[in-house]
């Protein structure tokens, strides 16, 4: 199973069965390094082929002007804050609104009675989302799409490190990611501390049934850093994932939970930072993880100066 294994190819409950069998296995270990060690080296070769190099010129273009059309204000908020002070313009819109009605008044005289009473109901009766529903604003959106990102990426970094180790960078001390952000440095501890408050009925029974740390590094998947705490609870692994991440509105202290792409995540943020918890575990379990690091995670990212 080795090769399907490293391919995530294998059912969750076979992963579980792979992962126990490591841990009283050193050949096995060691027959998987080797293999690991030589895909690791195949995808870095293949990632730095001259013909697989992105043009960075066109990349940073590309990014920039995602990030611009997102960001950029809509005619209507532009209205509303006097942007267009042009009177020319004003008189422009205020014409063609004024034709506009004018044409609807001569079409709906024109039109039997029974018609116009049909097209109302139709109207009310199939479309009164599109009437009710508010518009998102350029900024809410830009939120949206950079959480999505950032959950894709804290995924696949879950996937790939935490479950099967196919990172094309070696990972590095938490202490020596510090040069990447202050909050790097004791993130480990600070989560080692708070594990004794999660489901705290299970702590005096079995050792799988309490939640341990597994492993703590800071790591790169897909050009993103994070800092990466690895728990073990009922034989499982978690990862708790921090990375910095500027959001153009304030921060808030709420837990959001969802179910993608085969994973439980649970997230929340700091004004500069994204915090996830990846699992395949229930949801409820997932969040209460979550719930109770939130606090600590956040008043150490606060204590280290918010990662400068």
């Amino acid at each position: 199973m080795m090769d399907s294994y490293l391919g995530d190819e294998l059912l969750v409950e076979t992963n579980h069965d792979v992962l126990r069998h490591q841990e009283n296995c050193p050949a096995c270990r060691n027959e998987l390094a080797a293999r690991r060690g030589l895909l690791t080296q195949m995808r870095s070769a293949v990632k730095n082929a001259p013909e697989m190099q992105l043009n960075q010129v066109f990349a940073t273009k590309l990014r920039n002007n995602l990030r611009e059309t997102a960001l950029r204000p809509s005619v209507w908020e532009k209205l509303k804050s006097g942007s267009f002070s042009n009177s020319r313009f004003l008189a422009a819109t205020a014409a063609c609104l004024l034709l506009m009605t004018l044409f609807g008044v001569v079409w709906f005289n024109q039109s039997s009675p029974a018609e116009n009473i049909a097209a109302v109901g139709e109207n009310q009766t199939n479309k009164p989302d599109e009437l009710s529903r508010p518009t998102e604003s350029p900024v809410t959106q830009a939120v949206q799409i950079t959480w999505r990102e950032l959950t894709h990426s804290a995924i696949g970094d879950h996937k790939n490190c935490a479950l099967h180790f196919r990172l094309d960078e070696e990972p590095i001390s938490l202490k020596a990611a510090e040069k990447y952000g202050k909050f790097n440095k004791g993130l480990d501890k600070t989560v080692a501390a708070s594990l004794s408050e999660i489901f705290p009925e299970k702590q005096l029974g079995k050792t799988s049934d309490k939640v341990q740390i597994f492993e703590a590094h800071s790591c790169v998947f897909q050009g993103r850093r994070f800092a990466h705490v690895i728990l073990l609870y009922q034989n499982r692994r978690i990862s708790v994932l921090v990375t910095e991440a500027n959001f153009p509105i304030e921060t808030d202290e709420e837990i959001f939970s969802e179910a993608t792409e085969g994973m439980l995540v649970a997230r929340f943020r700091t004004a500069r930072h994204a915090v996830f918890v990846v699992s395949d575990l229930t949801a409820t379990e997932n969040v209460t993880i979550a719930q109770n690091l939130s606090p600590a995670i956040r008043r150490h990212i606060e204590q280290s100066g918010s990662g400068v």
